[in-house]
């Protein structure tokens, strides 16, 4: 049996030297003609731990491939409703969903068909009413669009409502994410002011259990009060959104450094929302440190916050994409839209500073979503941007030593202590360098 270590996965992680672990999963899982017994946690560890390793290094075909052939194997062994193929079905449908959204949001047609057939089986094995449909309901939900979402979120929070009680924290994160996702439709889409105090009442029941077991450094409860106070600053609740917005930029800059991407946003939004009550006096210190920040995130947007001459900042030459004889024609998107997916990827995996920050706010989108499944998206983007910039600048550099601590909240929200205390730890280790 193979057995992967917490530390040398970080550490792997880290370098990007991912190979070697893959290998070691890979033939453990060959050499077993693909019958190895998922009813075993060591085996379910070795397949999720894989499924990760193929996502960091963006290996989406390997990996269905692989997976699809334990599947099939499963399928035929045992038939499809068994709790090992659920297993196997839950690997494959996350990765088919995370490929959507690398290097930006593309069709989710394939992932949704394989989400509602794993619901399908959870339903015959759990009942219609389980806890273990909950998650899967939300990801549907999130995948569909804003007409359809209500069909898979409202059941999901009416079994949350009817099994959990409000001293349970997997309530709190069910919660969390039933009225960001709502939210989040309505951003894109518009709502109806009713709608948006029905988010309100979801997103103030989760911050209420954080109230109670949490402290307020904890992400889901920061995540819970900034989302709660968008939803309440457009429905006009100015005063609340207000006290909610200070709370989280406080906690934001006790655990970030000062030119912390989501400190400058947040700061912008509490400025916006007191232009909104016509605090005027409150707003001038407010500007006068946000104004001290604008030019390095407007640098920083463009890729040129460091002094390299030799790093190429550029995305595409705008001639490169579009000319006067383009404009004229329209847009083949069956075919041209592929090749644009295609030319993004191959410029992503270069190493200079507009790569890197692009791969950061990316991350901080992506993170805004508040969907615990796209937290390892989250966390391979900020990886990635880790690693291009501990070659470039030193790993000791205050813009590295805050990507670590960007990951440490990921590792945090998803509740994955041991990986949490590894980056607090590297983070200490290397501040000792400076």
């Amino acid at each position: 049996m193979v057995s992967i270590s917490k530390k040398d996965l970080f550490q792997a992680k880290l370098t990007g030297n991912l190979i070697k672990l893959e290998n070691q999963l890979q033939n453990y899982f060959t050499n077993s003609n693909n019958l190895s017994d998922f009813t075993q946690d060591e085996t379910k560890n070795n397949l999720h731990t894989l499924t990760k390793i193929y996502l960091y290094q963006r290996k989406y075909d390997e990996a269905k491939q692989l997976i699809n052939s334990i599947l099939e194997a499963k399928i035929t062994l045992l038939g499809e409703e068994n709790h090992e193929v659920v297993f196997i079905l839950e690997n494959l449908a996350f990765i088919t969903y995370l490929k959507t959204y690398y290097p930006f949001f593309q069709d989710a047609t394939e992932a949704k068909k394989l989400y509602l057939k794993l619901l399908a089986i959870q339903k015959q094995l759990y009942g219609q009413n389980s806890l273990k449909i909950v998650q899967t309901l939300i990801v549907i939900g999130v995948i569909s669009t804003q007409q359809e979402a209500p069909a898979f979120l409202a059941p999901a929070l009416h079994i949350c409502d009817s099994t959990l009680t409000d001293n349970d924290i997997e309530l709190a994160y069910f919660l969390w994410q039933i009225g960001s996702a709502l939210f989040d439709k309505c951003y894109f889409f518009g709502a109806e002011s009713s709608e948006l105090e029905y988010i309100e009442v979801v997103l103030t029941e989760s911050l209420e259990i954080c109230q109670k077991y949490l402290p307020e450094s904890h992400p889901l409860f920061i995540s819970c009060m900034i989302n709660l106070a968008e939803a309440k600053h457009h429905l006009t609740h100015y005063e609340s959104a207000e006290k909610l917005l200070r709370k989280s930029l406080a906690e934001y800059e006790k655990r970030f450094y000062p030119f912390h991407p989501q400190i400058f946003n947040l700061r912008y939004n509490l400025i916006v929302n007191l232009q909104m009550q016509s605090k005027h006096e409150e707003l001038v210190e407010l500007k006068k440190i946000q104004d001290n920040y604008r030019e390095y995130h407007e640098k920083r947007i463009k890729g040129i916050v460091f002094s390299a001459p030799d790093v190429d900042t550029t995305l595409y030459p705008i001639e490169d994409i579009l000319t006067e004889e383009d404009q004229e024609l329209d847009f083949d998107f069956a075919n041209e839209y592929q090749k644009m997916i295609e030319k993004q990827r191959e410029y992503l995996s270069q190493d200079n500073f507009y790569v890197a920050n692009s791969l950061e706010n990316s991350a901080y989108e992506n993170l805004r979503k508040s969907e615990l499944f796209l937290l390892n998206e989250v966390e391979t983007l900020f990886l990635r941007a880790l690693q291009i910039k501990g070659k470039i600048l030193g790993h000791n550099h205050d813009e590295v030593l805050d990507i670590l601590a960007s990951l440490a909240y990921v590792y945090e929200l998803q509740q994955d202590q041991d990986s949490y205390e590894l980056c607090s730890q590297e983070i200490a280790k290397l501040k000792m360098t400076k």
